[in-house]
């Protein structure tokens, strides 16, 4: 899979499984949207990536708020996948 110039929505992505996906994402020159319900978590995950990580604050059972995100990834680069950890 292409990770370098493509974006990728991780939900759950401030701390856990998903945090060590977006990690892995951003080391290997992805662009990655952090999706999470947790505001702290998620925001220290971002500041210790730098500009390659975002945050959009959503809960994944909540439609509008996941297209939100979604469209947040798409705005970036290429959409490249979704990894879901959350929900």
């Amino acid at each position: 899979m292409q990770i370098q110039g493509r974006s990728f929505l991780v939900t759950g992505g401030g701390s856990g499984l998903g945090a060590a996906c977006v990690e892995l994402l951003v080391a290997q020159g992805g662009q990655v949207v952090i999706v999470d319900v947790s505001r702290a978590a998620a925001e220290a995950t971002v500041a210790r990536l730098g500009a390659a990580a975002t945050f959009v604050e959503a809960d994944v059972c909540d439609e509008a708020q996941v297209r939100e995100a979604v469209i947040a990834a798409g705005s970036q680069a290429p959409l490249g996948a979704v990894v879901c950890c959350a929900g």
